[in-house]
């Protein structure tokens, strides 16, 4: 089961607001945290944050269920590449403040990351999981795809969990801060998290990867 079941009904004065948005003359991915959108990211952070349990769509960590900076209304088709879609309700959700501004610093330096598998040839807001290069909230079971294990976050195989966790950089507390002390017992699989999190050669990091996998769903 999809992780948002419903996505956002917004107000007839919402939905009238955003037909008179001219999106490609007069609009910009820029203009989404202006003050004349703010009833709309408003009505959007209220409804995700209930409908998403207070999770973050992306670490699952908590987001604030009363202000708006650790609660921030996500567009996961990036509106800097796709400003067409910066109002559809299947790709908003909210996210932690992290997560937030990880994705608005690759935003700013250009570097932000296409999730539309094939965007060239997407003219309408894809209604499948296997369009999206992503983990979709609002079309895919987040466990199916990443497991969390004592901080860790670990691809379940799926190409969409490498994609998030490296997009997201999900791992960014363990390598800023690595395990506390009483973390785990299994000291092997303690070694191999800890490599896989400080190794910088992206073959070791595999091979680790792959042995974690294997110790955790003993494949």
């Amino acid at each position: 089961m999809a992780d948002i079941e419903t996505p956002i009904s917004f107000s007839s004065e919402t939905l009238e607001f955003i037909k008179s948005i001219d999106i490609d003359n007069d609009f910009s991915h820029e203009d989404w945290g202006n003050d004349e959108y703010m009833s709309i990211r408003k009505e959007a952070r209220n409804f995700y944050r209930i409908e998403q349990k207070g999770n973050c769509a992306y670490c699952r960590g908590p987001v604030s269920m009363k202000s708006a900076s650790n609660c921030q209304v996500e567009h996961i088709v990036p509106k800097s590449l796709h400003k067409e879609f910066a109002f559809t309700p299947k790709n908003l959700c909210v996210v932690c403040a992290d997560c937030n501004e990880i994705k608005r610093e690759q935003e700013t330096i250009g570097d932000i990351k296409e999730t539309l598998k094939t965007p060239r040839k997407v003219k309408k807001y894809p209604r499948s999981s296997g369009a999206f290069l992503i983990v979709h909230p609002h079309f895919d079971n987040y466990a199916d795809h990443i497991l969390i294990v004592n901080g860790l976050y670990v691809d379940k195989s799926s190409k969409k969990g490498n994609f998030t966790i490296g997009t997201c950089n999900l791992n960014r507390r363990l390598a800023e801060f690595g395990w506390e002390s009483d973390i785990l017992d299994d000291s092997e699989l303690m070694n191999e998290m800890n490599s896989y999190i400080t190794e910088t050669s992206q073959v070791k990091r595999t091979k680790s990867l792959n042995k974690i996998k294997a110790q955790l769903f003993n494949i």
